[in-house]
């Protein structure tokens, strides 16, 4: 079994990095990221919607409506958008909610943990901005 990001998580990063490649300030409507993103219509709204709801984008309804981001790119981590859909993100049973009862005592405990901080310490390193710089370097190239 694959450990991977659900396609919330992994649609809510595509939908950002489309949305903090625009103008600031341009409002880009959920159409728009789908079809440039290759993600369904229906789920880049809702992750959008939901993200509208954590701050980290801005909706707008009505005539010159859609969306826009709702920090500046450079201040939005890869992390804290995971976090905002992927409540909560984990890679093992250990550090979820519901936990486990042998955490305690279990010699694997300690490992999952290093595991968990070196991959929310890496997502957490990169911003929009970061991505989006990369996107512009790899069309160059």
């Amino acid at each position: 079994m694959a450990m991977q990001l659900t396609r919330a998580g992994e649609y809510a990063i595509k939908s950002l990095v489309y949305l903090a490649a625009q103008a600031p300030d341009a409002r880009v409507m959920a159409s728009e990221v789908a079809e440039a993103e290759r993600i369904p219509v229906n789920f880049v709204r809702k992750i959008l919607e939901s993200l509208a709801k954590t701050g980290l984008v801005k909706s707008f309804r009505g005539a010159g409506g859609g969306f826009t981001l709702g920090q500046p790119a450079a201040a939005i981590t890869l992390s804290q958008i995971i976090e905002a859909v992927e409540v909560p993100f984990a890679l093992n049973q250990c550090f979820t909610a519901s936990g486990c009862p042998q955490q305690i005592e279990c010699p694997l405990s300690p490992v999952w943990r290093e595991a968990q901080d070196a991959v929310q310490a890496v997502l957490g390193r990169y911003s929009l901005a970061d991505i989006v710089a990369r996107r512009k370097d790899q069309l160059l190239a």
